[in-house]
């Protein structure tokens, strides 16, 4: 069942694939993976492929919220943390998209219909409950490791630049092999 709401949407692509947002984060940035209202913690959709280990692990492990929920029938990851600069809760919402991993940020502990209604309007993902919360699940342990080679290198500097380069050059080298290794 879809989403029934009165407000006014505006349509936007992100990483050519089309969402209708609420019209009153209409005015953002776009960019090639990314659409952005004032900043991250206002209102944003990415397509968060090439660097799903760092942004999905770094906003897991210091998620006060976690919650596997579904949309529509598409599995989603609900993330809420609170920040302290905005002295508000600001969550990030992972779907699949297609074959691609999208998140929406957004301020707020809850996911309402407007939000909602961002994924019902995105393209359908053949990506099964299993997969893509595995995906994530990689993700995260990929971020682990990261950090835990990050604590016994001596010259951190270097190895997290080497590590969290996000280059318009990146690929989306883990969700393709974790598609082509577990779909």
């Amino acid at each position: 069942m879809g989403c029934v709401c009165a407000e006014d949407f505006s349509k936007v692509t992100v990483n050519g694939e089309s969402f209708e947002i609420p019209s009153k984060f209409s005015s953002g940035d776009t960019g090639p993976t990314k659409y952005v209202y004032k900043d991250l913690r206002t209102f944003a959709v990415l397509c968060v492929d090439d660097y799903i280990i760092n942004n999905y692990g770094g906003f897991y492990k210091i998620s006060d919220l976690k919650e596997e929920i579904s949309i529509d029938g598409r599995p989603c990851m609900h993330l809420v943390t609170y920040n302290k600069y905005i002295d508000r809760n600001v969550s990030y919402l992972y779907f699949p998209v297609e074959k691609s991993v999208y998140c929406i940020c957004y301020q707020g502990n809850d996911v309402n219909e407007s939000i909602s209604h961002i994924v019902e309007s995105a393209n359908s993902s053949d990506m099964s409950d299993d997969a893509f919360f595995g995906l994530l699940n990689e993700a995260f342990n990929q971020y682990q490791d990261r950090q835990y080679l990050d604590s016994l290198n001596d010259d951190n500097s270097y190895y997290s630049y080497q590590t969290n380069n996000h280059e318009d050059s990146s690929t989306d080298q883990l969700v393709k092999w974790y598609l082509i290794t577990h779909w």
